[in-house]
């Protein structure tokens, strides 16, 4: 198949170093406002144009999909899905400046790929949490229910779980115990958190995919503020993907994806949708 060449197809060199803040998107809705039931759980990767793929990878138990940006040197996973239906996605913590977000405490290892290539449940991923390290924002999902993680520092995080009903995250901390982390806390992550909450508070449910695919292309607050960024300058953020996950009780994931994979192809993303018999085929 076409599309899965290009979706293991690896890209190389960038356009700008990793030195962005960064900002993204994290949003979903599960149980009674999905049609069928399940978890649908949406990422909108912002950030300056650099080169990005979706790669396909064997975990020590499961495949999975995962989406990396980076440059020649290194090619960071931001977030999948695996074979078991298991997905999670990460957020900056924008709001800590970088300088201070470097010097905390981190993990070794990437929580993404450890949780992604070994666990199948929400429940499984929450007990890696000694992975749980460097600010950050995480947000993991099955078919059964969803939870936001917001990592401090010294391993110190919080959970939210949702199991009937919507969530969504951007770049700034939410839990009032970790409000003294907010050094800054940026009017885009502000107002797109806003609007998307509104989004799914207002929507047509129960959702489908295409539905949530549909909020992630909003651009209602302008090119820096608004969910799909187009953004304003040179050197201004820009939505660089949306991944659209819907998770099946007793099924293998569907995936949307609008992505574009060099800084050259710029207004020029490309769109595809596999079902989970396409996504991940026959056995391991």
């Amino acid at each position: 198949m076409e599309v899965q060449k290009k979706i293991v197809a690896i890209v190389m060199a960038a356009f700008l170093p990793l030195s962005s803040a960064g900002a993204c998107t994290l949003f979903g809705a599960n149980g009674s406002e999905v049609e069928g039931g399940g978890t649908i759980l949406v990422k909108n990767r912002d950030w300056r144009p650099q080169y990005q793929e979706m790669r396909y990878e064997m975990g020590p138990r499961y495949r999975f999909y995962g989406l990396y940006g980076g440059n020649e040197k290194k090619m960071a996973l931001k977030g999948g899905v695996n074979e078991a239906g298991l997905a999670i996605f990460s957020a900056a913590a924008s709001s800590i400046p970088k300088r201070k977000r470097m010097a905390m405490d981190h993990s070794n290892k990437s929580s993404i790929r450890e949780i992604l290539g070994s666990c199948a449940t929400v429940e499984e991923a929450l007990a890696m949490n000694r992975y749980f390290r460097g600010p950050k924002f995480l947000v993991i999902a099955d078919a059964r229910e969803m939870a936001s993680v917001e990592i401090g520092d010294h391993g110190e995080y919080r959970v939210k779980k949702v199991r009937n009903g919507p969530l969504a995250h951007t770049n700034h901390y939410l839990w009032p115990d970790f409000s003294s982390l907010n050094r800054h806390v940026g009017h885009s992550s502000m107002t797109r958190l806003s609007r998307i909450e509104e989004l799914l508070g207002r929507g047509h449910k129960p959702y489908v995919l295409d539905d949530l695919m549909a909020f992630s292309q909003d651009q209602h607050d302008g090119p820096d503020d608004s969910i799909w960024r187009t953004g304003s300058g040179a050197r201004s953020d820009e939505t660089l993907a949306s991944v659209g996950l819907w998770l099946h009780d007793g099924g293998k994931p569907d995936i949307f994806v609008k992505i574009r994979y060099s800084p050259e192809d710029r207004g020029r993303e490309d769109v595809y949708q596999l079902e989970g018999k396409d996504l991940f085929p026959g056995e391991k």
